[in-house]
């Protein structure tokens, strides 16, 4: 039998399936079809055939979307679906499926309504499309994991879906930046949307701009699909005017108001200040750093910002050049003084004594040595280039210098762990 005669009768049994609301199995499908056994559950897996069917249970499935389907078409979407899996093509729940797609469309339309250069004020406007995708995605990924049931919840004698704060705290650690972003995101539609005035998109952007980049990694790992395509040269224009006038010119366009847009302005840029946290908030100082030298001079890496989260978290930032005997002020010698001293100062000896290796000779207590000091520093790539911010070299006399945060890395390092002295020296053996 031909391979297009068994299309036909899989659409005819498939629209007949979702007229009826009937569940049907593998069998059903290949006594239908004329398919050999096992064939239906292979296209599935590979996600062949979730623009059509999903799973209701254990062994059953239902269909859906193919109602106004022509044989035509139902062929073109087959044979695309080859080369490509469908969004939701690993989702079991038609629900979830479903709640994916419109999750997908309200995070575009977001981004889509920010980005058009016509409307002033779409601060508001976007901060609902954000919210409800997010509730959404989180909504599939619940049903995915914990059943349908669990998006559900009886109130006041009538069935209501959990919130967004719900869906948060069940997807999410309490301390996760990404909770923190959307739970920010969330205060201000439900208590503020009226305060998001176009003087407020300098700050308000660098939330947002955070929020999309966790949304689209959240999507891509979830639904197995990129949120955008390589086609998007970018998701949001962050803005350059991050500075709010002035009160009087506030309070000419909004009267009383202008207080609490202040207010909120200034809040907002604190917590992002305090934060900062590149998936609460993009930060804006940017640095620069010389990593090696070479015969034609040092060679200086940037990394850019349109490259997604993963850019933006390896960009450097440009700073004032500082005296380095003022940020690396120890040499070699007062450094592993200065460690000693501090382990003495804030552990008991009895701790120090499993942690450390060298003893020494007079008091028989177990010390930091010079050895352990050119081993971590080795371990730790302090040197690999020639000034960072644990280490700093000078030249003609060559000088090792180093930083406070030297100090308390390889503090750390030793007393995170009881045996990383011990295996530092036996891989070196």
């Amino acid at each position: 039998m031909a391979a297009s005669e068994q299309q036909r009768k899989f659409l005819k049994f498939l629209q007949q399936k979702e007229k009826s609301k009937k569940t049907f199995s593998a069998a059903d499908v290949e006594k239908a079809t004329g398919w050999k056994a096992a064939t239906f559950k292979t296209y599935y897996a590979k996600g062949q055939l979730s623009d059509f069917v999903s799973e209701k249970g254990k062994g059953k499935y239902i269909a859906s979307g193919v109602t106004g389907l022509d044989t035509a078409q139902f062929e073109k979407k087959l044979s695309q679906s080859k080369n490509r899996r469908a969004l939701g093509h690993n989702c079991k729940s038609a629900l979830a499926k479903a709640l994916l797609h419109k999750s997908m469309d309200n995070m575009m339309l977001a981004i889509e309504l920010y980005n058009r250069p016509s409307l002033v004020n779409k601060l508001d406007g976007f901060v609902m499309l954000f919210c409800t995708a997010w509730e959404q995605l989180l909504k599939a990924k619940l049903i995915e994991d914990d059943g349908e049931k669990s998006i559900f919840v009886e109130r006041k004698k009538r069935k209501e879906t959990i919130s967004l704060r719900e869906c948060l705290d069940k997807c999410f650690d309490k301390n996760s930046s990404v909770k923190r972003n959307i739970e920010k995101i969330t205060e201000i539609r439900d208590q503020a949307v009226h305060l998001l005035v176009p003087e407020l998109q300098g700050v308000m952007s660098r939330i947002f701009q955070s929020g999309v980049f966790n949304y689209s990694k959240f999507f891509e790992e979830f639904s197995q699909t990129p949120f955008m395509t390589t086609s998007f040269t970018g998701m949001m224009s962050l803005v350059g005017d991050f500075k709010l006038p002035p009160i009087p010119i506030l309070s000419s366009y909004y009267g009383e108001s202008a207080k609490d847009i202040l207010s909120l302005a200034e809040g907002l840029q604190e917590e992002i200040n305090k934060s900062d946290d590149m998936e609460f908030a993009i930060p804006l100082d940017v640095r620069f750093s010389i990593t090696r030298d070479t015969e034609d001079g040092p060679v200086i890496i940037l990394q850019k910002a349109e490259e997604g989260m993963e850019g933006l978290q390896k960009a450097f930032v440009i700073e004032k050049a500082k005296d380095p005997e003022k940020s690396h002020p120890y040499l070699t010698k007062e450094a592993i003084d200065e460690i000693n001293q501090r382990l003495v100062k804030n552990y008991k000896q009895e701790r120090l004594d499993k942690h450390l290796v060298s003893t020494k000779k007079d008091s028989g207590n177990k010390y930091f040595s010079i050895y352990d000091f050119q081993l971590i520093v080795k371990k730790l790539k302090f040197k690999n280039s020639t000034n960072n911010q644990y280490h700093y070299e000078s030249k003609k006399p060559c000088i090792h210098r180093y930083s406070e945060k030297a100090i308390q890395k390889i503090i750390d390092q030793i007393m995170n762990k009881q045996d990383y002295l011990i295996n530092l020296r036996n891989s070196r053996k």
